[in-house]
């Protein structure tokens, strides 16, 4: 019986330990249910933040874009530099880092203060960014305040800074338009080009070479791997893959001749061409007015560019591809081309200027030519540039074939030149007038046309690639600004640009001649001949543009003119110059002066 009472007393001892056992794990489960619910509930949002904060930092290295050279380079050699890089640093942020958004206005502002920038534009900035994305509060950053902010960290907790080469245009305003310029990517263009491994913090190409061989340029960007803990201390720093710099460009450019251009352009509206006919390369291309590339790269200059956007004169426009003119009288050379390959009219013929063509009809019009010429024939007429003898030789070859030609010299058509941005001309055509004006193809207008006035417009670079067809015999490159791609160390040769040859038109051995020596009758003894002296032989055309259905020797008319040299020599050693000079009263006054100073240039380096 006592025995019974033992393993009573032992069975129930056990229970009770089994009971407090189970009681206790039973607790502690509910309270690790109860934390697990108040973890993920309750403060699932911070402790999200904090396991995400509570981690790897990566800092970008923007790799450095590849440098721009011009013609002239030799590896190893002092070569001309147009486009670098320089070091300098960013300050930036991941905005969700912040444990509320007053922390990060509180942070803001007092680096506001401290870098002199608004508060109001830099936190609208941020807030138009996703917030788990690095946002770059200020670029450039000076080093001493680098190390002012690094020393006061715990003023400016969230506060990252990283090293991004700036670029560097050498030459100022010189090469604006043709190596153009970068900026931070907008928006638009980050989703644009998101899917080719653009980064949303990265510097892209806005314009000339910069945006059409941004690809080339940009580089591989690398990062700093950084431990951090929640109050952002760094517990460890590694650079987990080094940036690689970006291919190198060479142009055709000559950067001397860009210099001329810019100079003999100076205070002046328009733009200069100067082109190799016999591969299409570019020796120098300028628009004005233009821009210091340095002083539009930074999105601290907004107001500036702001100011500069709405600029009257459009210095952002480049006029070499992006305006249409009237051709003017260097149209003249279309309607010779017409006339000659039609067979309606030999060279030799003759006809008297008087000074006015006078157009029969129900009320006769006259048209003028600014001299009385007297008798000339087709060379005598491209020399002087006699309205009056191609008034006839229009009107007597009509509009349908001046057209057919003007479009046969692709005046309506893109040349392609590797830049950004470029438009066509405009070859008027009997539909267009009716279905824009509701009227018929008057004679008034083939007269008009004769002369390059009316409808007709043409670009400043399409008219040099019609002159380069010219001179090069019927042939006609594409012209192009790049001349190789190298490797970043410059060791070799990616890419070397080979010439593309575009059309070739199958003018007769007469017409091709008869322009050529009209051309150079013209530097001799007609309008250009300010340009006879030169000790290359010049030939070339001029051209003055109305802006006004009434002619008015005032500035209300742009100047042309376009020209080759050396004469009759062989094509390969030729180089074509046109010039355009807005309002700049005629082509003899305006745009010939431009163009000797150039072929100053030319001679001096040896082009010749």
């Amino acid at each position: 019986m006592a025995q019974s009472n033992l393993k009573l007393r032992m069975l129930e001892a056990f229970r009770f330990r089994m009971f407090s056992f189970l009681a206790i794990v039973f607790i502690l489960f509910l309270v690790l249910i109860v934390q697990l619910i108040n973890m993920q509930l309750v403060q699932g949002e911070e402790y999200m933040l904090k396991s995400k904060l509570n981690m790897e930092s990566n800092i970008p290295i923007p790799a450095p874009r590849g440098e721009i050279y011009d013609r002239n380079f030799q590896p190893g050699g002092e070569n001309t530099v147009i486009v670098s890089n320089r070091p300098s640093f960013n300050l930036s942020t991941i905005p969700a880092r912040f444990e509320s958004k007053s922390e990060l206005r509180k942070t803001i502002k007092k680096l506001s203060v401290l870098l002199q920038i608004s508060y109001d534009e830099t936190m609208q900035f941020i807030n138009e960014h996703n917030p788990w994305e690095r946002v770059v509060i200020k670029e450039d950053v000076a080093f001493s305040l680098i190390v002012k902010i690094a020393s006061h960290k715990n003023l400016f907790p969230n506060i990252d800074w990283e090293d991004e080469p700036v670029r560097v245009y050498n030459m100022g305003n010189n090469f604006f338009h043709t190596v153009g310029y970068v900026g931070s990517i907008s928006k638009d263009e980050y989703e644009k080009y998101r899917g080719r491994g653009y980064k949303y913090y990265q510097k892209i190409g806005k314009a000339g070479i910069e945006s059409e061989y941004d690809v080339v340029l940009r580089g591989t960007d690398g990062f700093i791997r950084r431990i951090v803990d929640v109050r952002n201390r760094v517990e460890g720093e590694e650079i987990g893959l080094n940036p690689i710099a970006g291919n190198n460009l060479v142009l055709t450019i000559d950067s001397d001749v860009q210099a001329a251009a810019s100079d003999a352009m100076e205070g002046l509206k328009g733009a200069v061409i100067v082109l190799k006919p016999f591969n299409g390369e570019i020796l120098a291309m300028v628009s004005k007015p233009d821009i210091d590339p340095n002083l539009v790269i930074s999105r601290a200059n907004n107001k500036l560019i702001r100011e500069l956007y709405n600029d009257k004169d459009k210095p952002f426009l480049n006029r070499a591809i992006q305006a249409r003119y009237p051709p003017a009288s260097t149209f003249k050379l279309v309607i010779a081309i017409s006339a000659l390959e039609e067979e309606k009219w030999n060279p030799n013929l003759t006809y008297y200027c008087t000074g006015k063509y006078t157009l029969k009809g129900y009320v006769d019009k006259d048209f003028y030519c600014y001299k009385h010429h007297g008798l000339l024939d087709m060379y005598g007429a491209i020399a002087e540039s006699c309205s009056t003898y191609f008034y006839q030789l229009g009107y007597k070859i009509g509009p349908t074939i001046i057209l057919k030609y003007a479009e046969y010299m692709a005046l309506g058509e893109k040349t392609n030149i590797d830049i950004p941005g470029e438009i066509t001309g405009f070859i008027p055509s009997k539909k267009y007038k009716m279905k824009t004006f509701n009227q018929p193809w008057y004679d008034g207008d083939t007269i008009n046309l004769s002369i390059g006035q009316g409808f007709i417009s043409v670009t400043a670079l399409g008219l040099a690639d019609f002159v380069s067809g010219i001179v090069n015999d019927g042939v006609v490159y594409r012209p192009h600004l790049v001349r190789e791609i190298r490797s970043p160390d410059n060791a070799q040769v990616i890419k070397r640009i080979v010439p593309e040859k575009i059309r070739e038109i199958p003018l007769s051995q007469v017409t091709l001649n008869t322009l050529k020596t009209g051309m150079r009758l013209s530097v001799k003894q007609g309008t250009s001949r300010r340009l006879s002296y030169l000790k290359i032989p010049v030939a070339g055309k001029t051209g003055t543009a109305q802006t006004r259905s009434v002619r008015k020797d005032d500035k209300t008319q742009h100047a042309w003119f376009v020209s080759y040299a050396p004469y009759n020599s062989n094509p390969e050693n030729a180089v074509v110059i046109v010039v355009l000079v807005e309002y700049g009263i005629a082509g003899a006054v305006g745009a010939v002066p431009v163009a000797e100073q150039i072929y100053l240039k030319l001679i001096s380096l040896g082009y010749f």
